[in-house]
């Protein structure tokens, strides 16, 4: 069999760079399309999670309301010969006092000198001065 005989399949060096490049775009599209898809996903997951979570805060709220009204009651009753009123009174400075307390704990937490990265800080002023 001779050379001018065999079938033309040989391309040219340019047409197949083309190719290449072609098939790479169209790659690199599904790639892009791909995780379009599955940042939306992400997103409903994280939009569905956190209204999960309101929820559940909502009636862990609700819960704890019942709880502090049973126990008032069950004071009330109990130590204070159905005075209801004071049973309230001394929940509510406790609870009001927790609640400082939890406040003041929280907000030294948050402080911008709480919040500074002290290690990463002073790694980079070691490697500043090297």
């Amino acid at each position: 069999m001779r050379l001018a005989d065999a079938p033309q399949t040989s391309r040219g060096v340019g047409e197949l760079l083309r190719e290449v490049a072609e098939d790479g775009a169209h790659l690199a599209r599904q790639e892009v399309h791909l995780a379009r898809l599955e940042f939306a996903q992400i997103a409903r997951d994280i939009g569905k999670g956190t209204g999960l979570t309101i929820a559940a805060a909502m009636l862990g709220l609700l819960t704890v309301q019942m709880l502090v009204f049973g126990v008032a009651l069950l004071l009330g009753d109990a130590l204070f010969r159905g005075n209801y009123w004071i049973a309230a009174f001394v929940l509510t400075v406790i609870l009001g006092a927790v609640a400082f307390f939890l406040l003041k704990r929280g907000t030294a937490l948050l402080s911008p000198s709480h919040i500074k990265p002290e290690q990463t800080l002073a790694t980079l002023r070691r490697h500043k001065d090297a």
